[in-house]
């Protein structure tokens, strides 16, 4: 070994000097002999031994993950769908998730997010009140707001609403005057084509 390398990194050098001097490695009790290169089957008792604990808690699945919460935690996840940036605005599509609601009218729950999005838009102010119908035949409520975040801009705000199985959705996706007719229909249509999963799934 070269006198020169410095003790932190001997230890690394020394292993690999071991593995690949020929010599035969003892087996310990319980493996047996393989071809090399191949690996040794794990005892099942073994893999009982490095198991993780078991998890406690509620279960939370998202997209591409899942963990496991303590008790009394909530999901509170507000999913933004982005996509151009057009007539200087970034184009989204929000949707936001209200569970165990104490209410069964769609009207009802549409109401009551009126009043919070009246309350939060700078002289906001309601042009389209109205049923509709999603795509797959479920019932919805639209809305559509307008106002002013600064004094020389106009947005427009679509939502709409859907009551299944005492949750809440809100999509919401916002425009201007120009995009409200160039990618309006085409964001619209996503909106509308909106599933929500059975509790059981």
């Amino acid at each position: 070994m070269p006198a020169d390398i410095p003790d932190y990194y001997r230890h690394l050098v020394e292993s690999s000097e071991k593995e690949g001097d020929g010599k035969d490695v003892p087996k310990t009790e319980g493996e047996s002999e393989t071809p090399r290169g191949m690996a040794i089957p794990m005892s099942r008792a073994r893999q009982r031994e490095m198991a993780p604990p078991p998890v406690t808690g509620n279960l939370y699945s998202a997209n591409t993950f899942r963990l496991n919460l303590p008790d009394e935690w909530t999901d509170k996840t507000v999913f933004t769908l982005t996509g151009p940036a057009t007539d200087g605005i970034q184009h989204n599509i929000t949707v936001n998730v209200k569970e165990d609601l104490q209410i069964d009218s769609l009207l009802e729950f549409a109401e009551s997010m009126f009043g919070t999005l009246e309350s939060e838009l700078k002289g906001c102010r309601l042009l389209l009140n109205e049923p509709c119908q999603l795509t797959n035949g479920l019932p919805a409520h639209k809305a559509i707001f307008v106002w002013w975040p600064t004094e020389e801009l106009r947005l427009y705000q679509e939502q709409i609403y859907v009551l299944h199985e005492k949750t809440g959705f809100t999509l919401t996706a916002s425009f201007t005057k120009k995009t409200r007719k160039t990618v309006g229909p085409e964001i619209e249509r996503a909106m509308l084509s909106f599933q929500p999963y059975p509790k059981s799934e």
